[in-house]
């Protein structure tokens, strides 16, 4: 039977003479959706993904849904978002995917089915369409394998499951298409190529335009591969160019405002936070390359790598390397897509950074490894080259409806099962509810609860004007755009009307006044006052639209429109469309015939039967755990195969299990100064938690000062479990985090520290031994030792007080103070800046307002070479300081000084005389402080009630550390039952201030447990440092007993 050599595009086959005849057109994209099963089985659900866009795009499709309602089909502002005032989301964000999902719902389907539904229509399509181009060139069995590589793609996975970008997994299924199109335009002037590449990159930049602008540098080099092939024909060149420029023409009405209008919102609000530089989104290879994972059901935050993946990679290559082999005329097309393989994967990686810098248009991409999605499509084009095809040129045979050899077929599905179950581990995403509350108003309630504007993630699309957010109002703004409280008391509101981009208000006044609508000001709105236009002003700060109203009779007209270039970019991509349609027709009069030559039905039981077993032993054998690929970790609280295990429980003294440490992964030990100290740790509930707890890791010096950031930075490749709160005990969490050391950090060895801390209250709980001993609020994780940066620290690092003094050897860039004020014995913290030629030893004083030095102190600044370094030296103030403003003071070997900073002395009131005590005690703790005596509210003691105790201590010297005092009720056992730790006097009488023979009067309550059994019960009290070490008294014990109690 005759046939035309080229098959039709997928959008057009319903004008092609017979197409449902053709079985092979019908079979594979069953097998492909009948292989898809695994990667779509989870969104077989009424759940969601926990992505992290996944919740967005469901707003975002309610928005959509909202202005369908209201008989809009598209809107480029989203009118209930941003608290109600109105959003230009749709200008800047693609809206196809949430207008389909919108659809789905308006039929009936509920929302989360709804967008699952799109996610799994665009899945699935982007097998279809990746079948449909590589068919092109390696028959139908090349385009299966293409296209099963696309589907099962560590990226794609994570694009759909786990960034859950709706509009991002639509698009997938698009450039394909755009090149299928492009190949047939161009080549043959086929006019279905160019309607299919036209349009197709109109929906794509429609459906999502980062993905559009990523996969833009391939579509040109596209056209320069056939160009370069057919000859170097210019006429070929023109057909390319204009097929891809028409395209780019016809979505102009929505790129070119996109771009355009960009200075009218916040846009660097989305370069804000450091997760969205560039710079530190550069792919590791562990990531890049990352192996088959398994997906752990016991771990709480599993999070796959974003990869293109070992596997993928290597049937890539292993596929390029057999079409390069087989044919000559594959060599061209193969090194083309290897090239752009090779360029992509470069753009992820940190060598390209240079590239980076040097193009600043790229840093609107934000993440590199966004250029993942058409390196992911390069390899699994790559992979169709398994299949029995070599056709590039148009007088070739086409193979693509041939029988496979057994030996080829075995190939091909042998590839098809590896690509697939080498790929089952990232396809076990976490599933969430959706929000009660699935309308508008849930949409503001949510935006509130999550500190989040119009489904993007830093608010990025407010516009320039508005400086605050308000809060929502009652009712609604999109019911009530006016702000009645602006309004004189001499007006009458008459009537208003409330339309998503339109209101309208008829009011009464006596005086003329400047109105309010509560609608943030954009450009595309428009007031007209009594039938004339009158200029809109932005009110300050929440930069909502003003208008001035006459007196008397007036009606208020506001109309969201399109702008003069929106207008612009809209007549652009008319006419392109109409050139396109017209170009198309012209080349496609005679219309395309395709074969209905039908294939042996052992092609198809063959490759059915495979993807049978496939589906069946996912959901018997890896489902269930069986297999390597899904397997719990966790097994009667010891969590296998972690690199450092540790048995350490979290608790307080009355219940020192909560919370278990199962362990860390290894880690670099040794750093350079400008690098961070990476880390992961393990952690399992032991009981439901009350409390939110947080991670804190400290790098700590020789002399005890921190030398790392407050904050920690989360490891970029991981996603932070939830709040503890909602941590089961039967699943294990993952923490991983940045230690950035402070700027300057000089060489030498650090130690880091472990705490877990209450996040409100900042208090930590205790770690504790296996066997139960308390190890204190922190734990010591190992040594770090740290090298000089990798460039030397500039010499404008932030300062407090920028000096720049020299005596010609080193140089005082600048310092930092702690603190503005200070009682006498507290310690302050200066941090000196500074740059040396060779070790210098100067002095740092203390100059009171008579220009007197009351205290000073020797510091040594060391040569550690080239750039500025940190030193910080933590200096206790004299005991007995006065009242009064003080000055620091660095002077240097030569005599030269220089002063900054003012430091506010404030003296306490200090007891000198003993006060009245119920029980006298007298015992002194290391020579140091005496326990003179104490008071108690209450002989008795009974489960439940508080203890109020009153201690009175005396300084028998100077201390020079600050102690924390304890009183801890002991049971019959030694073991704690009660305490209260801190220091004396409510944290108000440091001991480091205590004058000799002073006394301090110590208040301390305790409530004890509502569960103490009966027994005695031992009150104790003592000094100690924070590092476990005990004041004792002289026969060596280390507490004070005060009484004891017996409980009944």
């Amino acid at each position: 039977m005759s046939r035309e050599r080229y098959p039709s595009s997928p959008l057009f086959s319903g004008l092609v003479q017979r197409p449902f005849l053709f079985p092979h057109l019908i079979f594979f994209p069953f097998l492909i959706t009948f292989l898809a099963i695994p990667v779509l089985q989870p969104l077989f659900s009424t759940q969601i993904s926990c992505g992290f866009d996944t919740m967005f795009h469901l707003w975002r499709s309610v928005q959509a849904g909202a202005l369908l309602e209201e008989g809009l089909l598209f809107s480029r502002w989203a009118p209930q978002m941003a608290h109600g005032f109105g959003y230009p989301l749709f200008l800047y964000q693609s809206p196809f995917s949430a207008q389909v999902t919108a659809v789905f719902h308006t039929i009936g389907l509920s929302w989360p089915v709804a967008l699952n539904l799109v996610y799994g229509l665009g899945i699935v399509a982007s097998g279809w369409t990746m079948w449909w181009l590589v068919r092109t060139f390696w028959g139908n069995w090349g385009g299966l394998l293409a296209a099963v590589a696309y589907l099962y793609a560590p990226f794609h996975a994570y694009v759909a499951f786990y960034r859950a970008s709706l509009s991002e997994t639509v698009a997938w299924s698009l450039p394909p298409l755009v090149l299928w199109g492009l190949y047939r335009w161009q080549r043959e002037r086929n006019g279905w190529g160019l309607g299919t590449a036209v349009f197709s990159f109109i929906l794509l930049i429609y459906t999502h335009d980062v993905t559009a602008y990523a996969f833009l540098p391939l579509f040109v080099g596209w056209i320069g591969l056939w160009w370069w092939v057919d000859g170097r024909s210019w006429q070929n060149l023109w057909r390319g160019a204009a097929g891809l420029l028409l395209g780019i023409g016809g979505s102009a009405f929505f790129w070119l405002p996109a771009i355009a209008e960009r200075s009218a919102i916040q846009f660097g609000r989305a370069n804000s936070a450091w997760p969205f530089l560039y710079f530190n989104n550069f792919l590791p290879l562990d990531q890049l390359l990352a192996l088959p994972r398994n997906a752990d059901p016991s771990l709480l935050n599993d999070w796959p790598p974003r990869a293109l993946g070992l596997l993928l990679l290597s049937l890539a290559l292993a596929g390029a390397g057999l079409a390069w082999r087989r044919s000559q005329v594959n060599r061209w097309p193969v090194g083309f897509l290897l090239l752009g393989l090779v360029g992509y994967l470069f753009l992820t990686v940190q060598a390209s950074e240079f590239l980076w810098t040097a193009v600043p248009q790229l840093a609107a991409f934000q993440f590199p490894w966004r250029f993942l999605a058409p390196a992911s499509f390069l390899a699994a084009f790559l992979c169709g080259g398994f299949g029995n095809g070599t056709r590039m040129n148009a007088d070739d045979t086409d193979f693509s409806s041939a029988p496979l050899p057994l030996r080829t077929s075995a190939l091909n599905l042998f590839v098809i099962a590896i690509l697939s179950v080498g790929h089952w581990g990232w396809l076990y995403p976490d599933l969430c509810n959706v929000p009660d509350d699935l309308s508008v108003d849930g949409l503001v309630a949510w935006e509130q609860a999550t500190q989040t504007l119009g489904s993007t993630a830093s608010g990025e699309l407010l516009p320039r004007t508005v400086e605050i957010v308000p809060d929502p109002t009652e009712p609604p703004a999109w019911q009530a755009r006016l702000d009645e409280s602006t309004l004189p008391a001499e007006a009458t509101v008459l009537s208003t009307s409330n339309e998503p981009l339109t209101t309208k208000i008829e009011l009464e006044t006596a005086v003329p006044f400047t109105a309010t609508l509560r609608i943030f000001n954009f450009p595309g709105w428009h007031v007209i006052v009594n039938g004339e236009e009158v200029p809109i002003r932005a009110s300050d700060p929440e930069g909502w639209i003003t208008v001035p109203v006459p007196n008397g009779r007036a009606t208020l007209i506001a109309t969201f429109r399109e702008t003069p270039l929106r207008l612009a970019a809209d007549g652009v991509s008319l006419l392109s469309v109409i050139l396109a349609l017209v170009i198309g027709y012209r080349y496609s009069v005679n219309g395309l015939r395709i074969t209905d030559h039908r294939l042996p039905i052992t092609d198809y039981g063959l490759p059915l039967t495979v993807a049978a077993l496939l589906i069946t032993g996912k959901l018997l054998l890896v489902d269930a755990g069986q297999t390597p690929l899904r397997q719990a970790r966790l097994h009667d609280g010891a969590l296998a195969s972690v690199a450092q295990p540790l048995d350490v429980t979290l608790g307080s003294p009355d219940n020192p299990a909560q919370v278990r440490l199962l362990g860390l992964d290894d880690w670099n030990t040794a750093v350079l100064a400008d690098q961070p100290v990476a880390l992961t740790l393990y952690w399992q509930a032991l009981q439901p938690l009350p409390a939110n707890y947080k991670v804190g890791l400290t790098l700590i010096g020789e002399n005890g000062r921190r030398w790392s950031e407050e904050g920690l930075r989360d490891y970029r490749w991981l996603r932070n479990p939830p709040p503890t709160t909602g941590w089961p005990t039967d699943k294990y969490a993952l923490t991983a985090y940045f230690v950035d050391l402070l700027p300057g950090t000089p060489p030498g060895s650090y130690t880091l520290l472990l705490s877990f801390f209450e996040q409100n209250s900042l208090t930590p709980l205790t770690f504790y031994t296996a066997s139960g001993q308390p190890v204190g609020p922190e734990l010591e994780l190992g040594t770090v030792t740290v090298g000089p940066p990798t460039e030397p620290w500039p010499n404008d690092l932030p300062l407090q007080h920028q000096l720049d003094v020299t005596d010609g050897t080193i140089t005082l860039l600048g310092s930092n103070l702690d603190r503005v004020e200070a009682a006498p014995g507290d310690s302050v913290l200066v941090t000196l800046f500074w740059a040396a030629q060779q070790e210098t030893a100067v002095t740092l004083s203390l100059i009171d307002e008579t220009e007197t030095a009351v205290s000073n102190w020797p510091v040594s600044l060391p040569n550690f070479g080239a750039g500025a370094w940190r030193s910080q030296h933590l200096q206790r103030l004299p005991v007995n300081l006065e009242n009064g403003r003080y000055q620091w003071q660095l002077a240097f070997p030569n005599g030269q000084t220089v002063r900054w900073g003012e430091l506010k002395i404030t003296a306490p009131e200090r007891l000198m005389q003993m006060p009245v005590v119920e029980t006298a005690v007298g015992v002194t703790l290391s020579e140091q402080a005496t326990l003179v005596g104490f008071s108690l509210d209450a002989p008795t003691l009974a489960a439940g009630e508080r203890l109020n105790l009153q201690l009175v201590w005396q300084a028998t010297t100077e201390l020079s550390e600050s102690y924390r005092v304890f009183v801890h009720l002991l049971g019959a056992d030694g073991r704690i039952v009660a305490q209260s730790d801190g220091l004396p006097a409510g944290w108000a009488r440091p001991t480091t201030g205590w004058l000799p023979g002073e006394f301090i009067v110590d208040p301390h309550a305790i409530t004890l447990p509502g569960t103490l059994p009966p027994g005695n019960y031992t009150l104790t009290t003592g000094l100690y440092l924070p590092n476990a070490s005990r004041l004792q008294q002289p026969n060596g014990q280390d507490n004070i007993p005060l009484t004891t109690f017996t409980l009944p």
